[in-house]
């Protein structure tokens, strides 16, 4: 298993996964503009044996890292790679030096919680109709440096 930025030619396989996992996935478009407008946004992918298995992207700007959304394929879930990208994305906020990170999590989405919560993610704030699919409010959690 390696970890590793993202690149172009992982587009396919990154959208693949995001359109399996969300309601109200990011668009191919998205996903490109993230890969080459790099600083100020990245994203990791993990591979197995040559094979996509999930991916993280984020924006940092001055100290301040958002998680802006992760995802393993289904096949390979209960692994421990969502754990695996955040330890990686956490590796790199101390690298540059990032003293919070902070995301938006749907209400209803209490496994995601759970998982922030064990990395020291605290609830920060609610944004009101925040998901564009059904309405939903979202947590916004942080977790400072």
């Amino acid at each position: 298993m390696i970890i590793r930025k993202t690149m172009l030619q992982d587009i396919d396989k990154i959208v693949a996964i995001e359109e399996a996992s969300f309601s109200a996935p990011f668009d191919r478009r998205m996903f490109q503009g993230m890969i080459i407008a790099s600083p100020p946004f990245g994203g990791f992918v993990l591979e197995n044996d040559g094979v996509i298995s999930g991916y993280l992207f984020y924006s940092i700007a001055l100290d301040e890292m958002e998680l802006l959304t992760i995802a393993v394929d289904e096949k390979f879930r209960r692994k421990g790679y969502a754990k695996r990208l955040i330890e990686e994305m956490f590796r790199l906020a101390r690298e540059k030096n990032a003293k919070s990170i902070f995301l938006e999590v749907r209400v209803s989405n209490s496994g995601a919680q759970s998982l922030y919560k064990s990395f020291g993610f605290l609830p920060a704030g609610v944004r009101k109709a925040y998901y564009r699919d059904n309405g939903e409010d979202a947590i916004v959690m942080k977790r400072n440096f």
